[in-house]
């Protein structure tokens, strides 16, 4: 079993995420010096810049939708880097520790943590610690002058290249063994993370953390935790994340989408599918985000946005499996958009308005009030079940080991036709003539000799859990509803 991380803050286990690119996420008031903007509404790459376009969202944009956020059942939000940058995106910073101004002020800026905190938000900001836009002061001196000391800060070839992110000359890559590096980003008293976690912020999420190592990461948070002991860090990884936990506080990879993406296009069963998950929660690792999308990959709308029933049951494990669900600012409108940057775009938060939209809402809201009053959904052991006779049955249960009445139990029927399989209740002899009832529609199946046999619609998600009035009726309950 994989030795996962002791010291992680426990607000993660209870932890929503929503994401937010500051720039394409909302605008109000006006920013310094800021260059020619966009219509907001305006198709990313329609302006012929390539969807580089500036649109003008601010902080105090995302200080407006904090009620909004909150009513939707999130309670972390995370921004992509708010540092000095000349892209909207800013993961090519020209200065670690300031503010783009574009965004706002520093005043902007604490109005926002005051406003997250006092709604029980926690803010969690991005930061790209392995590359530098190449016009960072630090790159300009070493590529200008070979003796100087910045040189070794980057890797330079005899004939004056240089290593770079993924081949972008723009974007030159730090070199993270240099000791120097590592005072400035990481270990010195005044480093970059620390500077960002005084203003306020309760997490950093490391911008391509596989290209860091594991002993960098080891040895950010190893400094980072003394000083600020609920701070969560967590790394984005674009490889299996579970031996990553063992040095970060949570990661951010692709692991569930992909499964879930490789079962829709039939590339894996869904008996194929429920392996790989358990593969990967199964030795407890817990503190893998769950996200349908992000500014990364195509918007889950325009990927299975005509395949509701898939969307639907993809969502429901989405906030009922291990790990900590995220959402992608706009997911809660039906946004489309594929690849960078169609993905990109703005919201129109008229369509908060809109019926369908509002049906959808309701569904996010009621999952993410489930999971925030089901321990088990949060911090419970993960149990997948594997049926013989039904192979495209995907389901599980969640338990708290101390509280057997909060049960969870997920049903996934991936088939076209209407099925009745019969599953063995955890703690089965306890439950005998014990009714559940599904969340969504109402409707109750009893426990038999702690087997139980719902009946489950063509492509139906449905999430069961132990009635209160139920747990009156048995004396392993007594002490508990007395």
């Amino acid at each position: 079993m994989t030795d996962f991380r002791k010291d992680t803050p426990q607000w993660l286990d209870e932890a929503i995420f929503y994401q937010i690119m500051p720039d394409r996420f909302a605008r109000e008031g006006s920013s310094q010096n800021e260059p020619e903007l966009v219509k907001w509404d305006a198709r990313p790459g329609s302006s012929g810049r390539g969807g580089s376009e500036f649109y003008g969202g601010n902080l105090r944009g995302v200080c407006a939708h904090l009620d909004h956020i909150k009513a939707l059942g999130a309670n972390a939000v995370l921004l992509t880097p708010v540092n000095r940058a000349p892209s909207y995106h800013r993961y090519d910073t020209t200065d670690f520790c300031q503010l783009d101004p574009l965004l706002g002020d520093w005043r902007d800026l604490e109005c926002l943590v005051s406003a997250a905190h006092e709604r029980g938000i926690r803010l969690v900001c991005d930061i790209a610690l392995n590359h530098v836009s190449h016009e960072h002061p630090w790159f300009k001196a070493a590529r200008s002058n070979p003796q100087s000391r910045e040189r070794s800060w980057f890797k330079f070839a005899e004939d004056g290249s240089y290593q770079c992110w993924w081949g972008y000359h723009t974007l030159p890559e730090l070199q993270l063994d240099n000791p120097e590096i590592q005072q400035k980003l990481f270990l010195g008293r005044d480093n970059v993370l620390s500077f960002w976690l005084d203003k306020g912020f309760d997490g950093i999420r490391l911008d391509c953390a596989n290209d860091l190592t594991h002993e960098i990461c080891e040895k950010i948070v190893a400094a980072i935790r003394p000083r600020y002991p609920q701070a969560a860090i967590i790394g984005e990884l674009c490889t299996y994340s579970v031996p990553w936990l063992r040095v970060l506080d949570a990661t951010q990879s692709y692991f569930f989408t992909d499964s879930l993406k490789a079962l829709k296009s039939g590339s894996i069963t869904t008996r194929q599918c429920l392996n790989n998950m358990q593969v990967a929660y199964s030795s407890g690792a817990h503190r893998q985000f769950q996200m349908l999308s992000s500014h990364d990959i195509p918007r889950i709308h325009s990927e299975w946005g005509r395949a509701p029933a898939f969307l639907r049951a993809a969502r429901r494990l989405q906030f009922t499996m291990p790990g900590i669900p995220m959402l992608y600012y706009g997911e809660e409108l039906a946004m489309r958009g594929r690849h960078d940057p169609e993905n990109r775009a703005t919201p129109d938060w008229r369509l908060l308005k809109n019926p369908e939209i509002s049906e959808e809402l309701k569904e996010l809201q009621k999952l993410a009030e489930l999971r925030h009053n089901s321990p088990e959904l949060t911090n419970g052991s993960w149990q997948p079940i594997f049926t013989d006779g039904y192979p495209d049955l995907f389901a599980f249960f969640r338990a708290d080991q101390a509280n057997p009445h909060c049960l969870t139990l997920v049903t996934w029927n991936n088939s076209r036709k209407k099925i009745q399989p019969t599953i063995t209740v955890p703690w089965g002899w306890l439950f005998s003539q014990l009714q559940i009832e599904e969340v969504f529609t109402g409707r109750r199946v009893t426990t038999v000799a702690g087997l139980v046999t719902p009946t489950l619609n063509a492509h139906e998600c449905a999430i069961w859990q132990v009635r209160d009035d139920s747990k009156r009726n048995y004396s392993f309950f007594k002490n508990r509803t007395r």
